[in-house]
């Protein structure tokens, strides 16, 4: 076997040499032991990799470097190595294993494992390959691959929402703010990729939106440099979108000479402060009732970014204050007179009054258009809307809420702006709360204690979501068990 590899004209010594270069040189470690599992030979890729010399581990058992509760199967899987006579096994033909490295810190390794007859000793040799870094960028794949898939599936549902809750006079007014919106989504992701969706400028989001519909001149934005975190690009986008296109139509930007101001600043309690001031436009009225575009702003600001906001109606110009909280900005060294067109309008008055489980529900989700939408569409169908939170502290406000009747049921989003939805859910449960998942991943299989719960995949019509829920609380009454679907 070795005939191949032994340069015959050269002495036992240099071949002796040369094995031992070989094995010195090896990025693997490489560790043998004798008949008894006593360690024989350990490189120095070994010394490296469980950070302990070859002198301080010969002739001890090399059990030291696998987990305690493996070594009676270590036992029995080397007795049937001998016993079946193999000589050897192909690297990671024994899956990924744990070592354990001096200081008691477990690892994953791939090992190949071969034993060799030298007159009447048999060695068994093993190569072990560290795959934590491996593991860990699989690991990273997966999760980009599961969020991508998330993202654009989200996407999707907020464009959704856009085509049904977009309102304005005429066709052609109504194409052209879809058209505008469904734009500003385009910006806001633009903005991200090229900042590898680590986060954007806040002055580079700002300036994006407003140059999009007023020159230069007539505008300023100024304040410190601040880095938007990934998740508040878009709002912060598009809340910014909808203040430009509302002083296009009735603001400043409607009239030459008019001037909008942007500014902000961080706050000593590493807030936010945002000032949109209006100057130089027609005499401003208050509206009777907010259109769209201001209960958007609404939405976005206090219940996505979880802010606060005050509108102050100037007769000389418009003007919006913000306080946002810290969460919006990127950790350092981190990382809307036409009625709006709902689907299934058309049906909702009979299939409502033909239902026994519609009641009061509170919907949980982030996104503002996407729960905008949603509580529209289910008031269609009889449902009464307890509430819209974009948070877990807002849901727990509204639940505490003595004056509120506790929802019957609950739709919740998985994903709370970065934040799993599941220990509301688990309160829910404590309450005796139904609730359905609406979500953009694949699968709650990851969380294994909500797998066999009911969920809803976005983009989803409100058909689906009336389903779920009426299949929620009929089989909570039966106390039946919901799979996903």
């Amino acid at each position: 076997m070795m005939s191949g590899f032994i340069d015959r004209g050269a002495t036992h010594a240099q071949t002796h040499q040369r094995l031992e270069a070989i094995i010195a040189t090896a990025m693997d470690a490489i560790i043998s032991v004798d008949e008894t599992q006593r360690i024989i030979c350990f490189n120095p890729a070994a010394e490296q990799m469980f950070g302990i010399t070859a002198e301080e581990v010969m002739g001890t058992p090399i059990e030291r470097f696998i987990p305690a509760r493996y070594h009676a199967q270590h036992k029995g899987h080397i007795e049937r190595f001998s016993e079946t006579g193999e000589t050897g096994r192909r690297m990671g033909a024994l899956g990924a294993i744990n070592a354990v490295r001096a200081d008691g810190e477990e690892f994953p390794v791939e090992a190949s494992i071969s034993q060799a007859q030298t007159g009447h000793e048999r060695i068994s040799t093993v190569i072990l390959r560290d795959i934590t870094e491996r593991l860990a960028f699989e690991e990273a794949q997966a999760l980009l691959a599961r969020e991508v898939d998330h993202r654009a599936k989200n996407i999707l549902a907020i464009v959704s929402s856009l085509v049904s809750l977009t309102q304005a006079p005429t066709r052609e007014a109504y194409a052209e703010s879809l058209a505008g919106r469904i734009a500003a989504m385009s910006r806001a992701h633009g903005l991200l990729a090229r900042g590898r969706w680590q986060g954007a400028s806040l002055l580079q989001a700002a300036e994006d939106e407003i140059s999009t519909y007023a020159d230069p001149a007539s505008f300023t934005c100024k304040g410190p440099e601040l880095k938007l975190s990934a998740r508040a690009v878009q709002p912060v986008s598009m809340l910014i979108h909808e203040l430009a296109t509302n002083a296009v139509k009735y603001g400043a930007l409607s009239r030459r000479g008019g001037h909008v101001d942007f500014s902000w600043r961080k706050l000593e309690n590493d807030s936010v402060e945002m000032i949109w001031r209006e100057r130089g436009g027609p005499d401003v009225v208050p509206p009777q009732q907010p259109g769209f575009g201001t209960s958007l702003i609404q939405q976005i600001a206090q219940n996505q970014l979880c802010g606060e906001m005050e509108s102050l109606w100037h007769k000389e110009g418009y003007e919006l204050k913000l306080i946002l909280p810290e969460s919006v900005l990127q950790v350092s060294g981190e990382r809307p007179a036409a009625r709006p067109v709902i689907k299934g309008k058309g049906m909702a008055t009979s299939q409502a009054a033909e239902s026994d489980d519609i009641g009061t529900l509170l919907i949980v989700e982030d996104e503002p258009l996407l729960a905008m939408q949603m509580s529209r569409s289910l008031e269609e169908f009889g449902w009464s809307i307890l509430g819209v939170a974009g948070s877990i502290e807002e849901a727990n406000r509204l639940l505490s809420d003595s004056k509120s009747k506790k929802p019957d049921v609950a739709i919740l989003d998985v994903d709370l702006a970065g934040m799993p939805v599941f220990p509301l859910a688990r309160s829910l449960r404590k309450l005796g709360i139904p609730f359905l998942f609406c979500t953009g991943y694949e699968d709650l299989e990851y969380v294994q204690e909500f797998a066999s719960c009911r969920s809803i995949r976005k983009p989803a019509t409100v058909l689906q979501i009336v389903r779920g829920l009426r299949d929620v609380v009929r089989n909570t009454q039966t106390g039946l068990s919901i799979q996903p679907s």
